[in-house]
């Protein structure tokens, strides 16, 4: 079992990489706390990439204008990440919404519909593409809605990740790959050849690499001709949430770093388990109150 100084030891190794998140941001709102905590795929990536790596990290989106897009911006000035390219917009920032189950787990039960961003779409500018190529790479998700900016990014030799998750659409690799260097895709309830051909379809698509990660079995990276496996760092879990997006952070520094993917996957694990050591994502709550329960509007099970 690793201590949380014991894991920094580690992280410490890595030389700070270069990343710009761009897309999704949220507010994790725990009904049982009665807090909200920032959150979000591309920006946690570019958070962790700071928080862990000392990261020339920034962070691009679309935000609200109610006191909780406020906050976060409060807290990315907090930890220096530069979101000068972000967009606000009249509405409430996306929130998701966690409760815990019998077992003590939190699970996402409801979400607002990502708030202002469910209606609006990020249309890049040639400020914005100036500024991004200042990093040495993006990286987005299926939840950002950028797909049609990719093949720009392509045209400017900027290299991106992408994070498909589990729910991807179908055919999405396909219309997509040949613009990622990098990308990660959680398995679910896939058997293990169903992994292998998953890994093996990322790169046939144009990926230099391709991870799929496993939950408590570990994680699978992928080249050309090369697999590697690897297996979760024990760690006392605090909090789960934002552990795949750590593991992300710490396989792209170390990729960054010029590790193979052996060592790759081993920053990506030890990111992974010293983020289960916060509270929500990265901590820095915030009182949900009365104002973010309103936006409970979309709900996966009752709560």
């Amino acid at each position: 079992m690793y201590t949380p100084a014991q894991l920094r030891d580690r992280l410490a190794s890595v030389p700070a990489p270069s990343l710009v998140g761009i897309g999704d941001n949220v507010l994790d709102c725990y009904l049982h706390e009665d807090l909200a905590y920032p959150g979000g795929n591309a920006l946690n990536v570019a958070v962790y990439s700071r928080l862990f790596f000392g990261a020339d990290a920034g962070f691009v989106g679309i935000l609200g204008d109610d006191r909780f897009a406020t906050h976060l911006m409060s807290v990315l000035d907090e930890l220096h990440v530069d979101y000068q390219c972000v967009r606000r917009a009249h509405g409430p920032n996306g929130m998701a919404f966690v409760s815990l189950d019998d077992d003590g787990d939190r699970r996402f039960v409801g979400s607002n519909y990502g708030g202002v961003q469910r209606g609006l779409r990020l249309r890049l500018t040639e400020q914005d593409f100036a500024h991004l190529e200042s990093y040495d790479r993006v990286h987005t998700s299926v939840y950002s809605a950028i797909e049609p900016e990719l093949p720009a990014f392509t045209e400017r030799g900027i290299r991106v990740s992408f994070d498909f998750s589990d729910d991807a659409p179908a055919g999405l690799l396909a219309r997509i790959g040949a613009h990622i260097d990098v990308g990660f895709f959680s398995s679910g309830a896939l058997t293990e050849s169903q992994i292998d051909d998953l890994g093996q379809a990322a790169l046939e698509g144009g990926m230099s690499v391709a991870v799929v990660t496993r939950g408590s079995r570990g994680a699978s990276a992928y080249t050309d001709g090369a697999r590697a496996v690897a297996t979760v760092a024990p760690v006392g879990a605090v909090d789960a949430l934002g552990a795949g997006d750590a593991f992300i952070s710490g396989f792209l520094a170390a990729r960054a770093a010029g590790d193979d993917i052996d060592g790759c996957l081993e920053i990506a694990a030890t990111a992974g388990a010293l983020a289960c050591t916060y509270r929500g994502a990265f901590g820095y709550p915030v009182e949900a109150g009365d104002d973010a329960r309103a936006q409970l509007v979309r709900r996966y099970e009752s709560v």
